[in-house]
């Protein structure tokens, strides 16, 4: 199909902002995208906020317009659904400008996976699959922060929300009086809700072979990774820019004490040491002299050998599922709920399923995928 797209009206000042949002507030649904920059900071920089209505697609420039607090009040109205593609860092970007996130959220790439389209779809597949649109991709890795914008970014960026309400309604219209209409409303709906960055004290758990490490070394972990990602924040740079990850874990297991120490780790920059390695040796001075009692416990280590015919068991149970209800096995049950289902058994020697699944996956997923596993461990024990 020939691309099709209006003049995208621009949004230069914060009285035109204001008067379009007074327009849109009375919408039922608008199309919203983000184009940034991230590269050597820990934040995105917008660059560009585009809004699709049915007949028209505004770009908002962030480098003119201060003044966000009206653009904020039609993305948190709950009577106006959002529709965006792959929106996690579009979250972010609405967050570091109005301080909130949008409500009533829709992410076209979530409904596509919950309409048999495949995980992880493109805008531009996605667009190519339901309208038969070929959308170029030229001005992807551009740089946004140019002015004046080429013609080929302006029209990438109008092109970008001027079919996402189309896409949406197709999308809709498959899924709509169908469960997955209601799953997909659930996961938006924990998107809206969830935290924007992990909690700075709990970044220690992701760290790998973490659970190789005493309960020391992981006090030493828990306050390393608590400041590389407090700096990281404060200073705006990649998180490797102030300690590199691969440094992580040896740090906490070899705990240095002097500058010398520290430098001999692998992959430890000279600069790195020269900015932070007396805060380094301070961190781990301070986890080392915390009473015993305040140290992290030790953490599971992997899975043994025995769990691995229940672990088969899980994926073929979810395979099956995954092609009757034609969702992708990546979007019905992640691996960490798998691994807590198994967790629990090794603890406990029985199956159960654990808190920390709930939703329409507990009720239709881990519930009957416990039963299942009951019912093998009950066969194998006779």
């Amino acid at each position: 199909m020939p691309l099709e797209h209006p003049d995208p009206v621009w949004v230069l000042t914060n009285d035109q902002l204001s008067d379009c949002c007074k327009k849109w507030l009375k919408l039922d649904a608008i199309a919203l995208d983000t184009e940034f920059i991230r590269t050597d900071t820990f934040y995105p920089i917008p660059g560009l906020v585009q809004v699709g209505t049915h007949d028209e697609a505004f770009l908002i420039d962030p480098l003119s317009v201060t003044d966000w607090s009206s653009f904020g009040e039609v993305i948190a109205s709950p009577s106006i659904t959002k529709v965006l593609h792959a929106c996690s860092e579009d979250l972010e970007i609405f967050h570091i400008l109005t301080g909130v996130k949008p409500a009533a959220l829709i992410d076209t790439q979530l409904a596509a996976a919950y309409a048999g389209l495949g995980y992880s779809l493109s805008y531009q597949n996605l667009l190519r699959h339901l309208l038969n649109i070929d959308l170029p991709k030229d001005a992807t890795r551009s740089d946004w922060l140019q002015r004046p914008l080429s013609d080929t970014q302006i029209s990438y960026a109008a092109l970008d929300v001027t079919h996402l309400l189309e896409a949406y309604t197709a999308l809709k219209n498959k899924l709509e009086g169908l469960p997955q209409w209601g799953w997909l409303k659930e996961d938006c709906s924990n998107m809206e809700a969830s935290s924007l960055y992990i909690d700075p004290t709990e970044v220690w758990r992701d760290v790998k072979r973490n659970w190789q490490l005493r309960p020391r070394q992981l006090a030493v972990l828990k306050n390393i990774c608590e400041y590389r990602e407090l700096q990281a924040r404060e200073r705006d740079i990649p998180r490797n820019r102030v300690i590199p990850k691969a440094t992580l874990w040896s740090i906490a297991r070899y705990m240095p004490d002097n500058i010398q120490s520290l430098s001999s780790i692998q992959d430890i920059k000279p600069s790195m040491v020269r900015k932070d390695g007396e805060v380094i040796l301070r961190l781990i001075e301070q986890a080392c002299a915390q009473p015993e009692s305040e140290w992290p416990l030790p953490l599971p280590a992997p899975l043994p050998k025995s769990a691995k015919d229940y672990s088969k068991l899980i994926k073929a149970w979810l395979h099956h599922k995954s092609e009757q209800l034609d969702i992708p096995v990546e979007l019905l049950f992640s691996g960490k709920m798998s691994s807590a289902i198994l967790r629990y058994w090794q603890s406990n020697n029985r199956f159960s399923v654990p808190d920390s699944i709930q939703g329409w996956r507990r009720d239709e997923i881990a519930e009957p995928l416990v039963l299942a596993l009951k019912e093998h461990q009950a066969r194998n024990n006779r």
